[in-house]
Order: C-alpha cells, then structure tokens, then sequence
C-alpha cells in the first residue's frame, strides 16, 4: 500500500520505516522545509540516532504528497492536528477517500476532544471510520525491532484489521479493538502520570511511590475514561495500563524526563528546551484537569501535577498533600 506519514518526528520517522521495512510505499512529511532536506540527506532517524531510514521512504515537506498514497498516517503533535487537518482540507484533499490512522496522542485543550473527534469534525465523512494506532512503544526500541505489541483500534472493525495487517511483523505485533476512545483517552492521560512518576525520581523517592503513583493513576485513568465513554477493560490493556507503566518507568520516557527535570527545580520552560522534544503530557495535564473541573471527577495526582505545571507548586509540596489526603477506602 501507498501511505503517507505525517510527522518526521521520532515516532513517525520510526513508523515509516517500520512500514517501509514491511514493503508499503512510504512518504514522510516534514513541515519545516530546511528539516526536510536536512532529514533526506542525512536518513536518520531524528532525536534517538543510530537507525536509519531506509532509501525507499521518500521525504517531503510538500502536504501534496497524500495525493499519491491510499493512507495517510498522522503522528503529528496534538496541538498542531487541526491545523494539519485544516491545511489537508485547504489543499482539496478529501480525506474521506483515503484510510486515516493516528497516532497521534493528545486531548484538545480548548475543544476537549480527542484526536479522532477533531479529524472527525473537518471531514465529517471520515466518522467511525478513523483507526488509531497506541500502545507501550517508544520509538528508541522499535527502531532497534526490539519485540513491542501495540493496539490498532476502531468502530470500524474491517477497518482495525485493515491497519494491522499493514504494520504487523515479528518484531511489531498488534491487537485489534473496537473501543478507540478508550484507546485515545489512555494513549493520551498517561502522559500526565509519567510526569508524575518523574517528579518522584527526580525527588529520589523509591520504588513503593512509584508503584503508588501509577495504580492510583490507573484508578484515575479508569475513572475519567469511562465517564467519557470508554470502556473498563480497555485501561488494563495496552494502551491504559501497559502505556502507563512504560511511560512512567522508562529512561526514554520524554514525559518522565520533563517530570524528573521539574522535581530538580527546572522551570516549565527550561524542561521543555532541554528536552528538545514535545512532551505531550503537559497540554494533556491542561485537557485532564478541565475534563476533571467540568464532570466534577476526584482527579487527585492529574490536579497535583497541574499545580507544579501551572501555578509554581512545590513538587514535594504536592507529594504531601497527596499523601496526607482524608483516608478512604481503596
């Protein structure tokens, strides 16, 4: 198949490759131009090094190039989808023509909607028809085809199947559901947790507030994912709890990272340059609370990691008052 990917950042350069390595025809879009050359000449695989991208995938920063493929691919960061999609949609591409897969993860902050919902909105033809592709996979190991098992999720269960087949190998194995906001909301709010879990190691706390952090994560994860329409069972699986623990223990984890930096007494600010990538947990932090504040959902460490984000609280601060909570039952 003909796919085009949108987004040469990390994982998007990586899932190309993975695509290209599984014999499809690839084009990988840049936005920035100078990037784009820049990435053709060099073929490595931004910001992890070490893997390179493989001749046959070619790369352009012109959007023109979803003319060409039956697929197109979004794994842009979530504060510039709709732009993205509205660029697709000023050039007279219609993407209801073509399979729509993201990757993608993100809330809107001010809309509230999830990624597929946006993509939804612009195209409104594309409904229940978008799969989105989420699971425990940091690009540093897929790109070294360490084993790694992911989920391909939509209403549109032909559909789900369709995309597994085209990313499926033996070193990248994939699920198929139904349940895609499940699978959207836990691609997406684990992110704020790894922050958190990163707060904890850069405080030099231990293994047990760890493991605190994320089951009560969960707990949270679980809470607001079902008030929003997703279902239980989905946030034990890859893209709730699997996706939680790996974000929030893994030295590649880039949302653990900014967390950690933060904890050390790095500004906001000063995280994210020295990161040097998006860490998509902060403007989901902004999404999670809002969500919290108008469904009047207990969302006790997304509303802690909000404050240390936000308003300049104390990491250790927001610790304690987590731990000195009224006491309930689990």
């Amino acid at each position: 198949m003909k796919i085009s990917v949108l987004g040469a950042g990390s994982w998007g350069t990586t899932l190309a490759c993975l695509l290209a390595n599984n014999e499809h025809k690839v084009y990988l879009w840049e936005i920035n131009k100078q990037a784009a050359e820049k990435l053709n000449k060099e073929r490595v695989i931004p910001f992890i090094g070490g893997a390179n991208i493989p001749e046959s995938v070619v790369i352009s920063s012109d959007l023109n190039i979803i003319n060409e493929t039956e697929a197109v691919l979004f794994v842009v960061p979530s504060h510039f989808l709709r732009s993205t999609v509205m660029s697709v949609k000023n050039l007279g591409i219609d993407l209801s023509t073509k399979l729509v897969i993201s990757a993608t993860k993100g809330i809107e902050t001010d809309t509230l909607l999830r990624v597929s919902q946006i993509i939804e909105e612009i195209f409104p033809q594309t409904k229940d028809k978008i799969v989105a592709l989420s699971g425990p996979s940091h690009a540093e190991e897929v790109s070294k085809k360490i084993p790694t098992v992911v989920t391909s999720a939509s209403k549109n269960k032909e559909l789900a199947i369709k995309v597994r087949d085209l990313f499926i190998n033996d070193y990248f194995r994939v699920y198929t559901q139904d349940d895609i906001i499940g699978v959207e909301l836990g691609a997406s709010l684990k992110n704020v947790f790894a922050i958190a879990g990163g707060v904890i190691d850069g405080l030099s706390f231990g293994d047990n507030t760890k493991a605190a952090i994320v089951s009560r994560g969960l707990k949270e994860l679980v809470r607001l994912g079902i008030a929003m329409g997703g279902k239980e069972e989905t946030f034990y699986g890859l893209s709730g709890a699997g996706d939680l623990m790996v974000t929030c223990f893994s030295k590649h984890s880039r949302n653990r990272n900014l967390g950690e930096l933060l904890a050390k007494g790095k500004t906001l600010k000063e995280a994210e340059s020295e990161l040097k990538m998006v860490a998509e947990g902060v403007n989901t932090c902004i999404s999670a609370y809002k969500l919290g504040q108008k469904m009047n959902i207990e969302l006790p460490i997304i509303n802690q990691v909000y404050e240390v984000l936000f308003k300049n609280k104390d990491a250790k601060q927001a610790v304690y008052d987590l731990m000195t909570r009224t006491p309930k039952a689990e």
